[in-house]
């Protein structure tokens, strides 16, 4: 809730900023309310961070005659009605979310079914560019909104600062490929196999070169067990009765660097490879020494279109260690584990995920979108075995068939289908299936 009283004084402050750009102008220094036109929603696209779900440009706009200077403020507001079928995973998983890892295993005879209405799935976002079509052109661009779940609790969501290739604040990682991760989904959360997180994070990406090249290289603060940083795992093997290594009193001090190459051939049809090096600095409580241990991850990920109508989308990723960039495996304390054949020393565990969508827009108001996604984990049973059954995971799939219709331009009403499952090392594999709707708002 800290970010609204924020957002309101810059709010309040920018009209005056924008005079004192329009004065500067030799030009129009009028200052002008207006909707959104095609050219000023194309400045705001391309100078703010890509996400998997990028909200459209707001629908008005302050800006100066020559667009040099924007403030937009828009955002969605998104009630969801739907109904599980087969087990309880919105109350007793991740809420709105349909997160398989959470999937409950066995289903709690009582629970096998849940309607629901959720209303907390809205943001509000701001963005502001200066020197707009200038070699200097700067922008701001912060998202504050629900949590989703069950809370009415409002967080901040992004928070960055780009200039000249250079993004710097909270954003989704140089990992996650938004454009080819999935086709749109009521489900906020998506497919499980996505490379998909949020970090504080630097990075540049190059403009296009050599006929459709690009390339970006960043640092992000280390996290290892979940996408904001905690540590969830406790339960490593004990050697007299005392554990034998310890993450939390080592300091990471060497930063994740994610990084990827990418040949565009032309609109929605492209190519990346990306690539993540990690460093996992933890206590060996037998020898009285930290220790350091590599962690990897490659993404092969891209998009196909054949028609303006008909896009594919397609990631496929494998690494070890990698767990709190897997959307799925994120807040699991699975991706380093202790290496029992060597007592006070850990592994970094391998992983897998991904996902194939294609969509389908017959006309400009109607889209068909399908997807599926698998992610996996080896080598973890023993460790596993010792968890509670909410952390118990060896492999989940997920799949989506969705319908939206744009009932104007700001009005969107979709229904969805969802499926997934989750299988354990030791106690079985269960299922869920829930049928969703939207009425979205976008100002």
């Amino acid at each position: 809730m800290k970010a609204i009283p924020v957002l309101l004084a810059v709010a309040v402050a920018m009209p005056a900023l924008a005079g004192e750009v329009a004065d500067s102008a030799a030009a129009d220094k009028s200052v002008h309310v207006s909707r959104t036109s095609a050219e000023i929603a194309r400045i705001l696209h391309r100078s703010r961070p890509h996400e998997k779900r990028d909200i459209p440009a707001p629908s008005f706009a302050i800006h100066t005659a020559d667009n040099s200077f924007i403030l937009a403020v828009g955002g969605v507001i998104n009630p969801i009605m739907g109904v599980d079928l087969g087990n309880n995973l919105y109350k007793q998983g991740s809420g709105i979310d349909f997160t398989t890892s959470a999937i409950p295993v066995p289903a709690t005879p009582g629970h096998k079914g849940d309607f629901f209405i959720n209303p907390l799935q809205g943001n509000v976002h701001m963005q502001v560019v200066g020197l707009a079509g200038t070699p200097d052109e700067i922008s701001a661009y912060f998202k504050v909104g629900s949590t989703g779940g069950t809370s009415p609790n409002i967080k901040l969501k992004t928070a960055t600062l780009s200039w000249r290739g250079i993004t710097a604040g909270l954003k989704h990682t140089l990992m996650s490929d938004a454009d080819a991760s999935q086709p749109p989904t009521i489900d906020p959360e998506g497919p499980n196999g996505m490379l998909c997180t949020t970090v504080y994070e630097v990075g540049y990406t190059t403009p296009e070169f050599g006929g459709g090249f690009s390339v970006a290289v960043g640092i992000d603060m280390p996290t290892f067990y979940s996408s904001n940083g905690h540590y969830r795992g406790h339960d490593y093997p004990q050697l007299d009765d005392k554990p034998v290594a310890e993450f939390s009193d080592a300091d990471q001090r060497i930063p994740d660097i994610p990084a990827w190459i990418q040949y565009r051939f032309s609109d929605n049809n492209r190519v990346r490879l990306s690539a993540i090096l990690r460093n996992f600095a933890y206590r060996d409580l037998v020898a009285g020494s930290t220790r350091h241990l590599a962690g990897w991850g490659v993404q092969l990920s891209g998009n196909a279109s054949p028609d303006p109508r008909l896009i594919f989308y397609a990631t496929a990723a494998y690494g070890r260690g990698i767990g709190c960039y897997l959307q799925d495996i994120a807040g699991l304390p699975l991706s380093f584990v202790p290496d029992n054949a060597h007592p006070g020393h850990m592994t970094a565990t391998p992983m897998l995920g991904a996902t194939f969508g294609v969509s389908y827009t017959p006309t400009p108001r109607l889209q068909l979108n399908a997807m599926a996604s698998h992610s996996h984990l080896w080598d973890v049973a023993a460790y596993a075995d010792a968890l509670p059954e909410s952390q118990n995971y060896r492999y989940a799939n997920y799949i989506a068939v969705n319908a939206f219709y744009n009932i104007t331009s700001y009005l969107t009403w979709g229904i969805e289908y969802l499926w997934g499952n989750r299988a354990t090392w030791n106690i079985g594999s269960a299922s869920d299936s829930r049928i969703q709707t939207q009425l979205a708002f976008t100002f």
